[in-house]
């Protein structure tokens, strides 16, 4: 279950988002604020999902998730559309202009539903040393140790290893299935780096060569769990 907190000013807008939570199986509601200062004291808890308006007195809801060093997913819910790009610029999952229909919200909250961080299992099933992607007609051969990163582009994935560049329809979730769970690791729904190749940590971002990547700020402290282990001195 994803455990949900509702955070709007307007009592109309929690009713309503409060409704659509309670239709959705994987969705249990576990509050519901006035503002981004109540939510701020009820975060002493943990919450998987916040349901956020973005206009509230005293404390905004993307001044809200600034002030929080580890934020849960966040779902933004407003009807001003002038806030997209700063919602996004926080990671947020989805962007909702209310008035909002509930086949509009279950498609946010899916994509909640459906990221999950990777984690290795205790034991890796396999150790490829290389793999095999479609691309413009043919299959080309890519060496599991020159991968440096991959991106995720919609329905395609950009992988880029230490002499290319490919793009292949390919979701990264499948692609990170397919590669050694000890030494790639999923820093951001839209990146996942090869431990070895990363060459230096800065704030929320990795650095590979010259190229910085986002690390999601949700799990920043597994993801340097994994690429950090016991090398920090």
């Amino acid at each position: 279950m994803i455990t949900t907190l509702i955070v709007d000013d307007e009592p109309l807008a929690r009713s309503g988002l409060s409704e659509f939570v309670s239709r959705v199986d994987f969705l249990i509601e576990v509050g519901q604020c006035r503002n981004g200062l109540e939510a701020l004291s009820f975060l002493e808890q943990p919450v998987d999902l916040l349901l956020l308006d973005v206009q509230m007195p005293g404390l905004s809801g993307t001044e809200l998730v600034r002030s929080l060093s580890v934020p849960p997913a966040v779902i933004f819910t407003t009807a001003h559309p002038g806030f997209a790009v700063e919602g996004f610029e926080l990671e947020a999952v989805d962007y909702l202009l209310k008035p909002i229909s509930f086949p509009r919200f279950l498609r946010a909250v899916l994509k909640v539903k459906n990221y999950a961080p990777a984690a290795p299992p205790t034991v890796p099933t396999a150790t490829p040393e290389d793999i095999f992607i479609r691309e413009d007609g043919r299959v080309t051969r890519i060496r599991v140790a020159d991968i440096l990163y991959a991106e995720a582009m919609q329905n395609y994935c950009r992988i880029t290893t230490t002499s290319a560049s490919y793009l292949t329809l390919l979701p990264l979730s499948q692609l990170l299935e397919s590669l050694p769970v000890d030494a790639f690791v999923q820093i951001h729904r839209s990146y996942l780096v090869h431990i070895d190749a990363v060459d230096g940590i800065a704030g929320h971002q990795v650095r590979i060569g010259e190229k910085l990547l986002p690390i999601s700020r949700s799990n920043r402290d597994s993801v340097l769990r994994r690429l950090l282990g016991d090398r920090l001195l």
